[in-house]
């Protein structure tokens, strides 16, 4: 039975540096949340070079503004172009810990990741291997159990009347099955 394994992640990316901006060593970064206003609140960013599992460092910051589809940071000890240029494609990130609280009902991705998939009736169709973001709403991609579906993948969109309920804390996630999303 094909069964993802369901680790907690360490560090969720909250954002990434784009590029330096003007000459004293800010850096523009891309929010990857939907709480951009989280940096304002920061003391300090943790950067991490792309792929590393380890951070580069904890830089503190200086100051903070919004600008245009951005966030502009002065970090600590980046006082150059240079030095800002060395942080492009750096990635922002926070331990589970220090994640925003959600809305009751909201769940962060990688609380979906691997939860089995199954039906009112307890039917067992398999486990979200991703979340495909549409932008009119989610789509949960699951990878059916073998003796479910001869598909690779089955699309479930992530609405009310399809998703019932969802328990991170037991694993599941229970669906309504539509027709025709077997087949």
């Amino acid at each position: 039975m094909w069964k993802l394994k369901k680790e907690k992640p360490k560090w969720i990316v909250v954002g990434e540096v784009v590029a330096p901006w003007g000459n004293r060593g800010e850096v523009k970064i891309i929010p990857h949340t939907e709480f951009p206003e989280r940096f304002e609140q920061m003391e300090a960013v943790r950067l991490f070079l792309k792929g590393a599992e380890e951070p580069l460092g904890l830089f503190p910051l200086e100051s903070c503004r919004e600008h245009k589809d951005g966030i502009l940071l002065k970090l600590k000890d980046v006082d150059s172009i240079d030095q800002a240029e060395k942080l492009r494609h750096a990635l922002i990130k926070v331990s589970v810990d220090e994640l925003m609280p959600l809305p009751p009902g909201r769940f962060y991705i990688f609380e979906l990741i691997g939860l089995e998939c199954r039906t009112e009736s307890g039917m067992k169709l398999g486990v979200v291997a991703d979340v495909l973001q549409t932008g009119a709403n989610d789509v949960y991609l699951v990878k059916p159990y073998p003796e479910v579906s001869r598909q690779k993948e089955i699309l479930i969109p992530a609405i009310p009347q399809v998703v019932k309920d969802i328990r991170p804390e037991e694993g599941l996630m229970i669906i309504e099955l539509m027709d025709g999303l077997l087949d």
